[in-house]
């Protein structure tokens, strides 16, 4: 039976403005990571009444840091205190204290300074405060024509970008800049960063209350992870002087349905990726990425008992294949990637509708899922193509490479001292690991292809491939010793040797040499074809909804808005917080066994604790990896909790933006105090927050 309103409906839809059909149906699909140059004011207003002014945005920029070393920033942080005082995750240093504790084991026991003098340096670590941005769009695009190729517009953007860097770090010394690509490289921004890198340990929780519940917790709510850890900024031997930005402690943490802001730098997302693009990451990427994580788990757990210098591996990998495997789950969620298509399909609607901007961008889609299928092919010899965990193999390529006539004397002679300062070795773990790597080579090549044919014929026989016999050649080749390599790379007839030793280690390198150069070669130019246009989709996309979306994550600072707020799950309802007394009940619960044993010295404090405090709490803040150790503020910028994770439903984050389920998950500042308070006595913060009695 046809609606009598139908066509009166219908009518009104394509009347509508193409602006209100694209975001329009869902707005909110490229997220709400909002950069600090194009704050979405109306947007806010809007949502939650409430409309900040640039005094209150430039309070929550400064007080925001990002955390890692200079080169590579990994987390998030914020100064807490006037002196200089940081709050960010525990798993965010984790991996810097071995370094720095000597004979002690503060990843697990935990360490706080009680005096100021105890507190600890940290080396190479550093936090970058951004103090300016500005737009370089024509600069870095500067002499690139409308007809230039892939392969000059790439080189040619990096070029200028470099420049401009160079330039601004010239100008201006004391501050570190970086060029940053938004929209996919449709808009360039220089960024100043203020860095400090005199930075000291204050506090690290014990590893068990942060990763209470391990990897069978991670991802997932309810929670009772306790991730949090201080550190301090000096300048020239003393705290540093903070006072005019830092965010004050709430004495009263998070409550059930209060707006919050997440400032921090979320690392990388993939929405502005076409449809084909993610369907190619369903199929080949991603499988690929889970497998390989699963399997070096597999292989490399036995043995992080006996070495706990494995441990942050083996902690790393189980992150990282629950997040992968989440991201897949969602893209073989039909309905999501439904709604994907829609999106994209009202898009290129957009575009379409205006003659100019079809001419200019029409053709984009087709031209990346030709992309997709060809780098979806390509892919798996780029992954496998490669030394792995053979230092016989590396070796034996870097030879190659010293004797490759087509490069110039000073390449020839990098690889040279490569392969002569090369450290040959290997042990269980590692053939394992390699065994693995061939092992999965012969499920996803084809199977006469050129790899499997070297490394299956590396034994000297004629009977069918065995890669444990290959792993077996590999160690009997003469490339373990120095002396026949150094003799091999001097002779006068170095070139002709190499092209006829009969050692299984040279052949290899000899023969996949060529190999491994054509797939790179071939790779780079698929990569520089899909950036492009890629480039291109960001273009489109701000020539139609200009700054009113949110940009693709670039590990460099925004702010997401959210409300502290529960979800339906698993046929039930996930609370918004968690308590002490559930902490207690699932320690219990599993008999206080490994994951659920609290650390020894939240136990020995637990007969203190207020059970009614909260622990953990979910928002819906849109956060993803780099996020870590991001403060959560309120209106009025003062801290209510510690992001440190998602659940599972927020990893199908990645590619589309949705918040019915997706949460960010954080500490509450309640678990925060009582650790400070009742497990390790640390008064002195409690005074320096503002919160002692």
């Amino acid at each position: 039976m046809k609606c009598p309103f139908q066509n009166l409906f219908a009518a009104l839809l394509f009347a509508l403005p193409i602006a209100a059909q694209t975001p329009g149906g869902d707005r909110l699909a490229l997220g709400k990571m909002w950069t600090f140059s194009n704050p979405p004011l109306g947007y806010l207003e809007r949502e939650y009444g409430f409309k900040p002014d640039q005094k209150w945005l430039d309070s929550l920029r400064l007080a925001a840091l990002r955390l890692g070393e200079l080169g590579n920033p990994w987390c998030s942080a914020s100064f807490v205190s006037p002196q200089g005082l940081i709050l960010t995750n525990h798993h965010c240093i984790r991996e810097q204290l071995p370094a720095i504790q000597g004979e002690d084991d503060w990843v697990k026991n935990g360490f706080a300074a009680t005096d100021l003098t105890d507190e600890v340096p940290i080396p190479g670590l550093c936090v970058q405060q951004l103090v300016g941005m500005e737009d370089v769009s024509k600069r870095v695009d500067a002499g690139i024509e409308t007809g230039d190729d892939d392969t000059t517009v790439a080189p040619k953007r990096a070029e200028n970008i470099e420049q401009i860097e160079t330039a601004a770090n010239e100008a201006n010394g004391a501050f570190h800049h970086q060029v940053v690509a938004l929209y996919q490289g449709a808009v360039h921004h220089l960024y100043r960063y203020r860095v400090y890198d005199d930075i000291r340990l204050v506090l690290a929780v014990e590893l068990q209350a942060a990763h209470f519940g391990g990897d069978a917790d991670n991802f997932t709510f309810p929670r009772w992870s306790i991730d949090f850890s201080f550190l301090r900024a000096y300048e020239n031997g003393v705290p540093a002087d903070t006072k005019a930005h830092y965010f004050r402690w709430r004495k009263a943490g998070a409550r059930e349905g209060e707006l919050v802001f997440v400032p921090g730098n979320p690392g990388s997302t993939n929405r502005l990726f076409t449809k084909a693009q993610l369907e190619s990451q369903r199929e080949v990427d991603l499988p690929l990425q889970v497998e390989q994580l699963e399997k070096g788990i597999e292989a490399l757990r036995p043995y992080t008992a006996a070495n706990p210098g494995l441990l942050a591996i083996q902690l790393n990998w189980e992150n990282g294949r629950k997040s992968l495997a989440g991201t897949l789950a969602g893209l073989r969620d039909a309905e999501l990637l439904a709604k994907k298509a829609a999106h994209e399909q009202a898009f290129r609607a957009a575009v379409a509708a205006d003659p100019q901007l079809q001419a200019r961008f029409g053709s984009l889609w087709d031209e990346l899922a030709d992309l997709a299928k060809r780098r979806a092919a390509l892919l798996p010899k780029v992954l496998f193509y490669s030394a792995s965990y053979s230092s016989i193999l590396e070796r034996g390529l870097a030879m190659a490479r010293a004797l490759d006539p087509q490069l110039d004397e000073e390449e020839r002679d990098q690889a040279r001292e490569q392969a002569l300062g090369m450290a040959i070795g290997g042990n269980a773990l590692t053939d394992a690991l390699l065994l693995d790597h061939f092992e999965r080579a012969a499920r996803w090549l084809p199977a006469n292809d050129p790899y499997l044919a070297v490394i299956g014929g590396l034994p000297k026989t004629d009977g069918p491939r065995s890669w444990p016999a290959s792993l077996d050649a590999l160690a009997s080749s003469k490339l373990a010793d120095d002396d026949f390599v150094a003799g091999l790379l001097d002779a006068d007839d170095a070139k002709q040797q190499f092209a006829s030793a009969d050692d299984c280690g040279v052949a290899a390198g000899r023969m996949l040499y060529p190999l491994l150069e054509a797939v790179g070669k071939e790779n780079q130019e698929l990569e520089a074809a899909i950036a492009a246009r890629s480039t291109k989709i960001g273009q489109a996309l701000h020539a139609v909804f200009g700054t009113d979306t949110s940009p693709d994550a670039t590990m460099t600072l925004r702010f997401s808005d959210g409300l502290v707020q529960g979800y339906p799950y698993n046929g039930t309802l996930a609370p918004w917080a968690t308590t002490f007394y559930g902490l207690l009940g699932r320690t219990h619960e599993f008999g206080g066994m490994a994951p659920f044993d609290l650390a020894s010295g939240w136990a020995k404090a637990a007969p203190r604790f207020d059970l009614q405090k909260r622990v953990c709490f979910v928002s819906t803040n849109d956060i993803v990896g780099g996020n870590s150790g991001s403060s959560v503020v309120d209106r009025e910028l003062q801290v209510v909790g510690l992001i440190f994770d998602g659940n599972i439903e927020s990893l199908a984050n990645d590619f589309y933006y949705t918040q019915q389920r997706a949460r960010a998950v954080s500490v509450h500042t309640d678990a925060i105090v009582e650790g400070l308070g009742k497990v390790y006595g640390m008064r002195r913060l409690l005074e320096e927050l503002g919160l002692a009695n």
